[in-house]
């Protein structure tokens, strides 16, 4: 795996010990967790530290976010004692949002980039809709309501070749599959048990004062939305759930959160969550390069 320091110098392959790249249809869409190795006194470990940038090969900006030094594997290299630091990044354009407020953000019938950047990112958004409110108070975190609103209108976001894009979840499935997989290699997650018990139906009340329901069809919890319509509510019904998992691929960095997979005799699901892991067995438990992919249906 490539990254690149804020000054341009690229981290040699064997002293990254770990690496995984995660992409997820999340408000801050891209996420990294590393090991690397140091001495603890060179320019390495500065450049490393809290508040500074790395930069992946796909060309995506990660702000770390925590800095942990750690003990590596490998207690020493001739002489010199060898320590390491554990970074874990997010990107760089969309980390404001993921950021306590110190003020309130407070919104009507503004998009969801205008949001965005109110909030502190740096993106615009493909796809742009408009959202009826939005509200963030002292103390809360843009990322949480900002899921919300995304519940509200039955989307999602993804970050994909420099852009954040916004798709309605009935539109992710009207893709091409970026690949196609035996499905032998995928682990099936599904129980209706958990279902009825993880995915609520909501209710609100209309401008005379009457009950308009979402999908209520079975038997779930409730939970009361207020200043929502019924087709809002009907969407917050109908998530994208968890139906595969595929622990280990072969690594395939091209594919990002929102793709689409083909399953050998099965159908078409959206990618929750890809998980690219780059080890370089230099801590002396061998190389591995591999993909897991956390996969979607609709409810």
């Amino acid at each position: 795996m490539i990254l690149t320091l804020e000054g341009g110098g690229q981290i040699p392959g064997d002293l990254i010990e770990s690496a995984v790249l995660r992409s997820d249809l999340a408000p801050v869409p891209v996420t990294l967790e590393a090991v690397i190795r140091t001495t603890g006194t060179d320019d390495l470990s500065s450049m490393l530290a809290e508040g500074r940038t790395v930069t992946t090969g796909l060309g995506d900006v990660m702000h770390i976010a925590k800095t942990v030094p750690t003990i590596s594997a490998v207690a020493a290299q001739g002489d010199t004692p060898v320590s390491a630091v554990q970074i874990t990044a997010m990107l760089d354009d969309c980390k404001r949002v993921s950021y306590r407020r110190d003020r309130a953000l407070i919104k009507e019938r503004a998009t969801l980039g205008a949001i965005y950047r109110a909030a502190g990112a740096k993106v615009n958004v493909d796809g742009d809709f408009a959202v009826p409110r939005f509200s963030c108070l002292v103390g809360g975190t843009p990322s949480f309501h900002i899921a919300q609103v995304l519940q509200e209108e039955g989307g999602v976001v993804r970050w994909k070749k420099g852009r954040l894009q916004f798709f309605r979840l009935v539109d992710l499935f009207k893709q091409s599959s970026v690949m196609a997989l035996p499905n032998i290699d995928a682990q099936d997650v599904k129980s209706e048990f958990l279902e009825r018990h993880e995915v609520p139906w909501f209710f609100s009340l209309d401008e005379s004062g009457s009950l308009i329901y979402g999908a209520r069809e079975t038997a779930r919890s409730v939970r009361f939305s207020p200043f929502t319509n019924a087709l809002r509510l009907r969407n917050m019904s109908d998530p994208l759930l968890v139906r595969k998992v595929v622990p280990r691929a072969a690594f395939s960095s091209h594919v990002c959160a929102g793709d689409v997979i083909d399953f050998v005799g099965g159908v078409p699901l959206a990618v929750i969550t890809a998980a690219h892991v780059f080890k370089s067995g230099s801590d002396g438990h061998g190389r591995e390069l591999y993909s897991r992919f956390w996969l979607g249906g609709l409810s």
